[in-house]
């Protein structure tokens, strides 16, 4: 399986976990992504963007090949890495500074994972400290561990179903809701989406 991981411009928290995690991974970054990767100590196959955002200490600390983009264009650097991530055959995405920060920024790193799922590719975002899964319509199921807790978002809107948590669901239409927040997962949960766009999102 071709997994990449894709380093962004948001927060990362840096853990000996995540390095572990990062094993078998071939890492990319977009533009002030290029600092995550610094504070990793792993090398990157390509740093791209057109590094507006990118200090000249970053630039001058962070060796690795380059890819400059034009300032004035109609995507956003981490969109340019993920067309780039498909052209590498991608079949497994990490995206990583993908979360907080800018609002914008993290709502478009939102729409990019759900893009990439309806690639056929398997995506996750995070932080280093929460994580997230893009569903599309089907069954999808999570090992997670007694108490982990977890929201259950429409994104916008969905007919969502959950078994194995704390308070199940049976198939319901949502939509801007509170009613999926902060559930609690008695061991593995399964959740139906069917139909529309859902996100699941894992904490601390």
């Amino acid at each position: 399986m071709r997994r990449l991981a894709l380093l962004l411009g948001g927060p990362l928290l840096v853990t000996e976990a995540l390095r572990e995690r990062l094993r078998g991974y071939r890492l990319l970054a977009a533009d002030s992504g290029g600092r995550h990767a610094l504070a990793l100590g792993l090398p990157l196959d390509l740093w791209l963007g057109d590094f507006d955002s990118s200090p000249p200490w970053l630039q001058e600390a962070l060796q690795a090949p380059r890819e400059v983009l034009p300032r004035e264009k109609d995507q956003t650097d981490g969109e340019a890495l993920v067309e780039r991530a498909l052209a590498l055959g991608a079949e497994e995405v990490l995206l990583l500074g993908a979360l907080g920060g800018r609002l914008d920024h993290t709502l478009a790193h939102l729409e990019l994972a759900f893009a990439l799922a309806e690639r056929g590719v398997r995506v996750e975002l995070g932080d280093g400290l929460t994580r997230a899964f893009p569903l599309l319509p089907g069954a999808h199921a999570f090992p997670l561990e007694p108490e982990s807790p977890f929201s259950l978002l429409p994104f916008p809107e969905a007919t969502l179903a959950v078994e194995g948590a704390r308070w199940d669901l049976p198939p319901t239409p949502l939509r801007a809701t509170t009613l999926t927040l902060e559930n609690r997962a008695l061991g593995p949960i399964r959740v139906a989406v069917e139909r529309g766009r859902a996100l699941l999102y894992l904490f601390p």
